[in-house]
């Protein structure tokens, strides 16, 4: 028996082969049924290698993008191959908030996927009027050719895994379009106006990844202040990962207060981190899909932890908005590697918290001992006289 059940239609359109073949084409209109049971019964891995009308199936489809995204949340392998283009750079960017393994790779045509090494299904998409909803289009899958062939599968998991090998990173390409609709770019922002306006554009297009360093405290109430902590919410609300990197003292209840409610307000899952040690440059950053970021330099005399909210009120001096690589990936060097020393400060405070717990106590070192000695046991004495009794009279026997 194949994946695929019989639907009893007698407009099925088998191929060549025979069912105990395992392969079978498949033309009705259960065919999307048969398609979302074999993706659903994914046990190891499942590959996908689409071109932009099957990527934009796979994310428009509800019940079957639903399907992916309970696969990838079990931790079962799932990897992509797409032909990354303009058109498809806004589905490309969902599907990275998922899975890490999308691939770029020009040379993609038609649509196949791969279940768990052993299930080969190859489909066509096509676009069409959707039933009842008038002139409204949408990808509708066509024709579904399904095979479990032991030697044809492997040859198809041969010829994905050589794509695979040779593909690039989706979001390497992602970039390259970038930089080939502006270019290579690094831009000082003098205007606090462009410098705000900039940073919230920047957070509403993220779509997979922020980090940010706040390099002071007042750093942090002046996004506050303006708005961009709210961009950052509301990014998260998107399912945006965000890293959050705060320097503070010890002592600044309010800061870590005013998170938490905002936080847990609206169960967002934001990572947060904390360090103690004070910076040497006073400047916030943003870095958005590994992309692009903005360092953002500003005067800290205003106290804005008491100030009150005043959305026109900014000191920022200068910044830097850039896509150069080498600009964005020391951004994210130096935010890693205070990401780290704060876990290291966290862990010891954990520590010292845990020692002073005990402080108080006058407690007393203690010694135990026990005698692990294995030596030989001195018989009772009627033990010993029943032992010779007995050998006496084995040897009479």
């Amino acid at each position: 028996m194949c994946g695929l059940s019989d639907s009893g239609d007698n407009n099925n359109n088998l191929s060549l082969t025979t069912r105990t073949e395992r392969q079978i084409r498949y033309q009705s209109k259960d065919l999307r049924k048969q398609f979302l049971e074999v993706v659903s019964a994914t046990q190891e891995t499942i590959d996908f290698c689409v071109n932009g009308r099957g990527l934009s199936f796979l994310l428009s489809d509800e019940q079957l993008w639903k399907i992916i995204t309970g696969l990838i949340n079990r931790d079962i392998r799932s990897r992509f191959i797409t032909n990354v283009t303009n058109e498809s750079i806004s589905h490309c960017n969902v599907l990275m908030k998922y899975s890490s393994e999308l691939f770029h790779e020009d040379r993609v045509k038609g649509n196949f996927l791969i279940v768990d090494g052993r299930k080969y299904i190859f489909f066509i998409v096509e676009i069409g009027n959707e039933v009842g909803g008038g002139q409204r289009q949408k990808q509708i899958m066509q024709q579904v050719l399904y095979n479990e062939i032991k030697p044809f599968v492997d040859t198809q998991q041969y010829l994905f895994d050589s794509l695979c090998s040779n593909a690039i990173p989706a979001r390497d390409k992602i970039r390259e379009i970038g930089k080939a609709v502006r270019g290579d770019f690094i831009d000082t922002l003098k205007s606090p106006s462009e410098i705000q306006k900039t940073a919230i554009n920047l957070l509403e297009s993220a779509t997979y990844e922020i980090l940010v360093l706040f390099s002071t405290t007042n750093s942090f109430y002046r996004a506050e202040h303006s708005g961009i902590l709210n961009s950052l919410l509301q990014a998260s609300e998107r399912g945006v990962m965000v890293k959050m990197l705060i320097q503070t003292d010890d002592h600044n209840q309010r800061l870590t207060e005013t998170l938490q409610k905002k936080i847990k307000q609206k169960r967002l899952p934001i990572n947060i981190q904390y360090i103690t040690k004070l910076l040497q440059n006073k400047i916030t950053t943003l870095v958005i899909d590994q992309a692009v970021s903005l360092a953002i330099e500003a005067n800290d005399d205003i106290d804005y932890s008491k100030k009150a909210s005043d959305q026109s009120t900014t000191t920022a001096a200068v910044a830097v908005y850039s896509n150069n690589e080498s600009t964005v990936s020391s951004s994210i060097s130096i935010f890693e590697t205070l990401w780290i020393q704060s876990e290291f400060e966290k862990q010891k405070k954990a520590k010292q918290a845990y020692f002073q717990m005990f402080k108080g106590f006058n407690l007393k070192d203690e010694i135990y001992a026990r005698n692990w000695s294995f030596s030989k046991k001195t018989p009772h004495k009627g033990q010993g006289e029943g032992r010779q009794n007995t050998s006496k009279a084995d040897s009479r026997t």
